[in-house]
Parts: structure tokens; sequence; C-alpha cells
């Protein structure tokens, strides 16, 4: 893989570093912080501090993880020689999670920026996310949702290719989504990030009550993202299926599936969401919504469009769907873009109708996109004309992100 070169100056020593980037024109739709254990009580409001749930549920050998990575931190910081060789290997297996690069500190996400050498990248949250979902109090839920958002904004602030993704709790009603949508475009945030699945006995967020909040999110000409973690996505198997006489499998390393199984659902919650946004009119009421569908795979979403209009097909006279004016599939390639996993076969999606719809993206600095994502990406686009390549790597993530870009 090709790099061009970089000059990093770290206290006055000049080293010679190659950018990952293979072309100039990249753009990754996944990136995240790996926040510290006192990451959210340090942006929450003084009176849930007490009351927030414990960072990674306590886990005593994720805690002793963070420990390490701060002190190999500060290591960095006083030795030039050890940040150099760091920067020499930071998309190795070695620097990821918490020992990446400015995996939880802006200023040396700057670094690993120059370093990644990519023109723009969307940030999501990690543990602290669920961290904040854990508590089973509403006033502890939404102020530490604030204090997430709060978060998110000021690592972005040391960068601006970096754009931070504000949660939205659409899961307490259009109400209060609204009054957080508000806050995080006042906030100057360019995407959020929502649930896909409503709270049991709560309304669909495809009804009609949620529609200020859609309108609102069209006027302000921002993103709508769906990440692997959020409502448990990352786990769609009832625990029946694993009561097979084996062990249970346990993913700790990052927000992938437990396991081969996990994998397979992935994708669920996702795929039902979207259809409802289609089928109940969501993307017809509002033409200009945008949705990236990020860390869920890709491999599902041709078969899912042919499925689409199959049902629209075989149902369309049994209940009412003259309000659709397109194809669902149709909907698909107008509203929504998508990133794969590093393994997937990106030629065989890019050449059989997901052109318009693929994003490149790393999950830096997470395990799960490995240490090499390009070469991964690129061994299976032999013969992809450049066209196509420049939707994967550009285009399509600048359509996402819109006017903020």
């Amino acid at each position: 893989m090709q790099s061009t070169s970089l000059q990093v100056i770290m206290g006055g020593l000049l080293g010679m570093i190659m950018t990952y980037a293979h072309r100039k024109d990249i753009y990754d739709a996944d990136t995240h912080m790996m926040e510290r254990p006192d990451w959210i009580s340090d942006f929450a409001d003084k009176d849930i501090r007490d009351q927030l749930e414990p960072f990674a549920g306590g886990d005593e050998v994720a805690l002793k993880d963070v420990d390490t990575a701060i002190a190999n931190f500060n290591e960095r910081n006083a030795s030039e020689a050890v940040s150099l060789k760091a920067q020499e290997e930071f998309m190795s297996w070695n620097h990821k999670g918490w020992e990446g690069l400015g995996a939880f500190d802006s200023k040396e996400r700057r670094l690993a920026n120059d370093l990644l050498g990519f023109k723009a990248s969307i940030v999501f949250p990690t543990v602290a996310f669920d961290q904040v979902l854990a508590s089973k109090d509403k006033k502890v839920v939404l102020g530490g949702v604030k204090a997430l958002n709060r978060g998110m904004s000021a690592f972005c602030q040391e960068d601006s290719r970096l754009f931070g993704a504000a949660y939205i709790p659409f899961g307490y009603g259009e109400d209060i989504a609204l009054k957080f949508l508000q806050e995080a475009v006042k906030n100057g945030f360019s995407l959020i990030l929502i649930d896909t699945i409503a709270p049991e006995g709560a309304k669909a967020f495809t009804h009609p009550d949620f529609d200020i909040v859609w309108r609102e999110i069209e006027e302000a000409d921002i993103a709508v993202t769906l990440h692997v973690g959020a409502d448990s996505s990352w786990d769609p198997i009832p625990l029946s299926f694993y009561n097979n006489g084996s062990p249970v499998p346990e993913h700790t390393a990052g927000d992938a599936p437990r396991d081969a199984l996990a994998y397979m659902g992935i994708q669920y919650n996702a795929e039902i969401f979207l259809a409802s946004m289609i089928f109940d009119g969501v993307f017809q009421r509002f033409p200009n919504l945008r949705v990236g569908v990020v860390e869920l795979g890709a491999s599902w979403i041709i078969s899912w469009m042919k499925q689409l209009d199959q049902s629209f097909r075989a149902f369309r006279r049994l209940q009412d769907l003259s309000h659709l004016k397109l194809l669902p599939s149709e909907y698909v390639l107008k509203h929504i873009k998508i990133t794969a996993f590093p393994g997937e076969d990106i030629g065989w999606l890019l050449t059989n109708g997901a052109e318009d719809l693929m994003m490149f993206a790393t999950d830096y600095p997470h395990h799960e996109g490995t240490d090499d994502p390009i070469s991964r990406y690129e061994r299976t686009m032999d013969g992809i004309k450049e066209e196509v390549k420049s939707k994967f790597y550009t285009q399509n993530f600048k359509q996402l992100l819109g006017s903020h870009l």
C-alpha cells in the first residue's frame, strides 16, 4: 500500500512519518474516542455526578487496561523517542483500544489524524455511552446524555477534521428528543446518533408525533446515524440459543457481536427501523433526510433492498401504501449510506448495486477495524473503476454530511 510522506515535529525532533492513507481524498465514517473512567463525570452537572453508574460496569480488567494506557500516554509525552516509536507503530494491534494514539486525548488525536492522512472522520463514543444508559433513573440518564454530548463536542473542537455524533434520546419521546436535538444544533453538531427501537409501549419513531423531530433534523441539514451498540443491537440473539451445551462466548475487546451467531443478526434492528422509515412514509414526508448505517455490516444491504421491494409488491393491495411515490429500494438509494467491516467483499458490493451507498470506515482505534483496513478493502477491489472507488472513499461520505462538510 503506497503512502505519502508526512513530517511530524515533536519537541523539536523532526521525524519522517508515512501517512497511512494511500490516496488524498479519504473520509472515515467510523472512528471512536475511548473515554477515561472520570470522563463522563467531568462533563456532568454536579447534581448527578455521584449517581452515575460505574465506568465499564466496574470491570476491574477494563479499569486496569485504562490505567496502563494512561501510563503509556504519559510516557509518550515525556519521551520523544517513545513518542516517535508509537507513531511508527500506531496502526498495529498494540495500539488499539485505549492504547491507540489519541484514543482519549484530543491533542494527541490531532497527531493521530495527521498520521492517518484522512480528510475528515466521524467520531462516536465507546464506554461512556453504555455507562450513561445503564442507569434506571431518567434524570441521571438525561443528565448523562448532556454530559456525553458536551464531552464529544469538547473532544472534537481540537481538530476541525473531527465530526462528533451527538446522541439524541428518542426513547423518551418526541418532546425530549426535540429539546436535545435543538441543543445539538445550537452547539454545532453536524450529525446525531439515535436508537432504532422504541421502548416497549412507547410510540415508534416513525409515529406522526415525531415529525416535529424529523422536520428539525431536515431543516438543520444534519445527518442521522445508527451504530452498533445502540439499543443492544450488538447482542441481538436470544440467550436461549446459547443453551446449547457449549460455553457462552464473551466478547470484551470492543462493541462488536459476541460471536459468529450474534454477527448474523447484527443488522436486524437497523433493517426493521429503516424499513419502517420507508413504509411509514417518513422519507416521503422528509425527502432530504440522510441516514448513515455504521458498523452494522453491509453484505446484507443488497438482498434487503430486493426484499423491501418484494414486501411492497406483496402488501400494497392489502394495506395502504399509496403514500409511497418510489419503490422502497429507491428510498434506500436516495436516503441511506452504509459502512462495511474490513473483511467484507467491498468489490462485490460496489458492483452489485451498492456503489452509491458504501462509505470507507476504519473504526479507529477499535480492534474491529484491524491493523490495516485499507488493504483489506482494496484486495477485493481489483478492476473497480476509479469513479466508483471515489464514491466509496469520498463522495458518499460528503453526501451524508451535506452542507456541514
